[in-house]
C-alpha cells in the first residue's frame, strides 16, 4: 500500500501545480506576463532654468545681482506635464510640454542681458538604471532613469543693454518690408538628455528630482549671435534682427538650457497596489490588486515552485480524496459478484452463476434454451485460485466449457477481471492477476472459442478484495471474475 499512497500524493502534487499555474497566467495582460500590470503615468513638475550660451556670465556659477553693470541670472524657472507608457520595465516612453523663461547676461563683449519666453515639447525613451546596474530586488522604492529623445522649442528672446535697459536686440522683428516690431516666437530642434530619481511614495503617488540639459539647434535662443559685429548696440537698434532665417549659429556653439525640476507622477490603473514586505522580504500578491510596470518587473509575478515535504502532499491529497464508498456497496457475502446492496438472492451457494441480480441461475439450460445470434443477459460468476497460483482447478472446466459454447451460439460479450489477496507487493499482485486473467483466457481459446476478441481483461492486484484478511476472506480474493455482457 506504501506504493499506492505515493501514487496519490504525486497527483495531489500534480493537481496543485496546474491550479498554480492557471491562476498565474492571464491571457489579456497588456503586455508578455503571467499576471495584468498598470503601465501609463502623469507626472506634473516645475523648477528653476538655466541658459548656457552668449550672453552668460560664467559657464557654471550663476550671477545674482542687479546693478548698473550686472543683471541676476537666476529669476527663471518653468512649469511642465507629462503623459509617460511603461514598455517594459527596462523602457518607457514619455511626452512631456514644458512652459519656462530663461535669464542670463555678459559684460564683456556684449555688455547685455536677455530674457526669453519658451515653450518646448518632447517625446523621450528611458532606460531604467537602478534595476539594470542593481537588480529589480535592490533599493526597491527607488527608480533611477537616464533619458534622451528630440523635440520641439517654440521661444520668443529680447536682449537689452545692461544698466539702461534699452533694447538691443530681439527676436523675427523685421518681415522684410523694414518696419521695426516687437519679438515673435521662433522654433527649433531641441534634444533633451537628463536623468530623474524617483521614490515611491504609495501605490498611486511617485516624488522625483529630475535633471535635463537640453541642445538646441540655434544661436539666437539669447537674441544674439554670438561673435557677429551686430551683437553691439547702436543707436538705431537696427542690428541684429536677424533678418536672415538660415542665419542660426555664429562664431560660438549652439545655445544649450537645462533644468532641475521637482516633479510629482500619478501612476494610472485599477486597483494600484504597491509591493510589500512580509517577514523581511518583498512578497508580491496579484489577488491584492495591480501593480505598476514602472516599479514591477514581470519575473517578480512568476512564484518560484513549492517543493512540498510528504505531509503537505498527503494533506493535498486527503482534500482531494473522494468521499468513502458506502460499505454496503462492497459486501458480497455469497462472492457471487453481486454487491449485497442490490443482491435478491444474497445467500446463494459457493460457485453459483448468477444473473445480474445476483439470483442463482441454470447456467446449462440457460445454455442449451440460447439461441443462436441473440444477445445474452448479464451473467456473473468466478474462478478462483490456490495461493501464488494461476493454475485453473478442474472443478471449473465444465462451467468454462459453457461459457466457451455460450459465447459461440450467441452475440455476449466476455469481462475478465483479475484479483489477488495481499500477501504480496503492489507489483508483484498486479503481475500475478494479470497471469490469472490470461490463463482463463488462453483456456476459453484452447476450448474452441471463435472469437476471442469479444473477451476485454483487466487486472487489479490487490486492489479490489471482496473479502478480509482471514482465510477465507484471502480465498474470495484470489478469484477472476467472469460478467457475460449484451
Amino acid at each position: 500500500m506504501k506504493k499506492v499512497s505515493l501514487f496519490v500524493r504525486a497527483i495531489g502534487l500534480a493537481l496543485l501545480a496546474a491550479t498554480g499555474a492557471s491562476a498565474q497566467y492571464n491571457p489579456k495582460a497588456s503586455y508578455e506576463g503571467p499576471a495584468k500590470l498598470n503601465t501609463w503615468s502623469v507626472s506634473v513638475m516645475g523648477g528653476p532654468t538655466q541658459f548656457f550660451g552668449d550672453l552668460r556670465e560664467y559657464d557654471f556659477y550663476p550671477v545674482g545681482k542687479t546693478n548698473a553693470d550686472s543683471y541676476s541670472e537666476r529669476n527663471s524657472a518653468f512649469v511642465g506635464v507629462a503623459v509617460g507608457k511603461q514598455l517594459s520595465h527596462l523602457f518607457g516612453l514619455q511626452l512631456d510640454g514644458q512652459y519656462g523663461n530663461l535669464v542670463g547676461m555678459k559684460r564683456r563683449l556684449y555688455f547685455s542681458y536677455f530674457r526669453s519666453n519658451y515653450i518646448q515639447t518632447d517625446l523621450t525613451g528611458s532606460v531604467n538604471l537602478k534595476s539594470l546596474l542593481f537588480g529589480i530586488n535592490k533599493m526597491k522604492r527607488w527608480k533611477i532613469d537616464a533619458y534622451t529623445g528630440i523635440g520641439v522649442v517654440f521661444f520668443k528672446s529680447t536682449a537689452y543693454e545692461l544698466g539702461t535697459g534699452r533694447v538691443r536686440r530681439w527676436t523675427k522683428t523685421n518681415n522684410g518690408d523694414g518696419i521695426l516690431r516687437e519679438a515673435k516666437y521662433e522654433k527649433d530642434w531641441a534634444i533633451p538628455i537628463g536623468l530623474a530619481v524617483n521614490y515611491e511614495l504609495s501605490p498611486r503617488f511617485d516624488l522625483g528630482l529630475d535633471f535635463r540639459f537640453t541642445n538646441v539647434n540655434t544661436d539666437r535662443l539669447d537674441a544674439t549671435i554670438g561673435g557677429n559685429s551686430s551683437s553691439y548696440f547702436d543707436g538705431y537698434g537696427t542690428r541684429g534682427q536677424f533678418d536672415n532665417p538660415f542665419e542660426r549659429k555664429g562664431e560660438s556653439n549652439m545655445d544649450k538650457m537645462g533644468y532641475a525640476a521637482l516633479s510629482v507622477t500619478y501612476k494610472l490603473g485599477k486597483n494600484a497596489v504597491k509591493v510589500q514586505k512580509v517577514n523581511g522580504k518583498y512578497d508580491y500578491d496579484t489577488t491584492r490588486g495591480t501593480y505598476h510596470l514602472r516599479w514591477t518587473d514581470p519575473k517578480n509575478l512568476i512564484k518560484p515552485p513549492v517543493i512540498l515535504t510528504l505531509e503537505q502532499i498527503d494533506s493535498v491529497a486527503k482534500a482531494n480524496r473522494p468521499k468513502d464508498i458506502d460499505p454496503k456497496l462492497l459486501m458480497d457475502t455469497d462472492n457471487d459478484g453481486v454487491s449485497d446492496y442490490f443482491d435478491r438472492q444474497p445467500n446463494t451457494p459457493a460457485g453459483s452463476i448468477v444473473s445480474g441480480a445476483g439470483e442463482a441461475i441454470d447456467f446449462d439450460k440457460y445454455v442449451s434454451a440460447a439461441l443462436p445470434g441473440i444477445a445474452c443477459a448479464e451473467i456473473l460468476t468466478n474462478v478462483t485460485f490456490d495461493t501464488d497460483k494461476n493454475i485453473i482447478k478442474p472443478q471449473f472446466y465444465d462451467m468454462l466449457n459453457k461459457v466457451v459454447e455460450l459465447l459461440n451460439k450467441t452475440q455476449c460479450r466476455l469481462q475478465l477481471s483479475g484479483h489477488a489477496d495481499r500477501r504480496a507487493s503492489d507489483r508483484y499482485n498486479i503481475a500475478l492477476s494479470r497471469r490469472r486473467v490470461e490463463a482463463v483466457k488462453n483456456y476459453l481459446v484452447k476450448q474452441g472459442l471463435n472469437d476471442p476478441n469479444r473477451i476485454i481483461i483487466d487486472y487489479f492486484g490487490s486492489f479490489k478484495p471482496i473479502g478480509d484478511n482471514s482465510r477465507a476472506g484471502l480465498t474470495k480474493n484470489r478469484r477472476v471474475e467472469l460478467r457475460l455482457v449484451p
